[in-house]
């Protein structure tokens, strides 16, 4: 049986409607998946204190987007913030960080890191690169649960590759 043009475009309106109406194959949300727990003993309410116990500024963690995602929020002591995104990387299943401060054009301003280890519950290690004086850094930050009140976090650079490491920042997580 022959078909007219416009009885053709009839059958593909209904396939098109049809199968657009229909719900969408749910996947399990986040919370289900371990690995979007690891960073769970970060989240919440921060004072954070040097080495020598002095303020150098506050942070909330939050988890957003169902547990998806992790936002920081870094409000530094003498007035300037940062913001991070943490998500997890579908193809290769590990978690990403993306920085941004109100001087991203500065060469530690902006950063992208990704998960290098972690121990469930316990430390995470992100690293990444950026361009400094001409020449690229290496960038780690580490996360490691103290208690569940304390986090420490660790800040270091490496110029050589990975080879010796300089620490810039350590900071004590104190819940508020």
């Amino acid at each position: 049986m022959k078909r007219t043009i416009f009885q053709r475009l009839v059958v593909l309106t209904v396939l098109c409607v049809g199968t657009t109406a229909l719900p969408a194959q749910q996947r399990p949300g986040c919370d289900t998946d371990s690995l979007y727990q690891l960073l769970d003993f970060w989240v919440g309410e921060w004072n954070v204190y040097d080495d020598q116990d002095v303020l150098a500024g506050q942070n909330r963690i939050e988890k957003i987007l169902n547990g998806c995602a992790v936002m920081e929020h870094w409000t530094g002591s003498g007035g300037g913030e940062g913001k991070s995104l943490f998500y997890v990387d579908n193809d290769t299943r590990e978690w990403r960080q993306v920085w941004v401060t109100g001087a991203a054009r500065q060469p530690w301003g902006q950063k992208e890191k990704a998960m290098i280890y972690f121990r469930r519950d316990r430390m995470v290690i992100f690293q990444g690169q950026y361009l400094m004086a001409g020449r690229m850094q290496l960038d780690r930050t580490l996360l490691e649960r103290v208690s569940p009140d304390e986090v420490k976090q660790t800040i270091q650079v490496s110029a050589d590759g990975g080879q010796s490491w300089n620490t810039t920042f350590v900071g004590h997580y104190r819940r508020i």
